[in-house]
């Protein structure tokens, strides 16, 4: 299979995130995420980040006007944490700063207090317990216990896998920027969105 992009990479001329020339007013946003594996948010104080100079605000969950889902196929992931932190990084917050230096000094000001809770890294163990964080799907192709009578051998254990979304060959990052008829484009660094107008 030919990657239609494959030339443009190897050449030089394909376009990435970074070769977009900034705009000037142009906002950084940086996200305050996660200090925890698995937490419930006592308490998170912003106000000491949000005067720092440079800062125009920062967003959180009650900040989302719509839904605060990002799961692409089924609704698994917030875009930020409401009360309880799923995995070490989720995004917590969003810094929006009229620089990339004053945001990074902004999050360092950032504070939060978490009742940790316990880490749980076995899918067999957190259904046991009842913490899955969403039902458990199945994907069913034939009849397995009828195949194993036509098997010349049969090899029984246990295999575990993680999951893995790309190999990225860029750092990550999108910008938005305004265009005619109220439009915002969006050039982001990912495959699922590469480069789209929305109103």
């Amino acid at each position: 299979m030919k990657n239609i992009d494959g030339a443009g990479h190897v050449t030089g001329r394909s376009i990435y995130l970074d070769d977009i020339p900034v705009m000037q007013g142009t906002l950084y946003a940086l996200p305050y995420d996660a200090p925890s594996a698995h937490a419930h948010i006592k308490k998170l104080d912003v106000s000491k980040a949000a005067a720092y100079p440079g800062v125009v605000r920062i967003l959180t969950y009650e900040d989302v006007t719509g839904e605060n889902q990002i799961g692409g196929i089924i609704p698994d992931e917030p875009l930020f944490v409401e009360k309880e932190i799923h995995f070490w990084g989720m995004p917590v917050a969003l810094i929006l700063a009229v620089s990339e230096d004053a945001a990074i000094q902004a999050r360092k000001l950032i504070t939060i207090e978490l009742e940790e809770l316990l880490v749980i890294t076995d899918p067999r163990e957190a259904r046991a317990k009842g913490e899955l964080i969403i039902p458990p799907r199945t994907f069913k192709l034939g009849d397995t216990q009828k195949a194993w009578a036509d098997c010349m051998h049969v090899f029984e254990g246990r295999a575990d896998t993680n999951g893995q979304e790309h190999l990225y060959i860029e750092t990550q990052g999108a910008y938005a920027y305004p265009t005619e008829h109220d439009s915002i484009r969006i050039a982001s660094s990912t495959r699922a969105l590469p480069l789209c107008s929305a109103r």
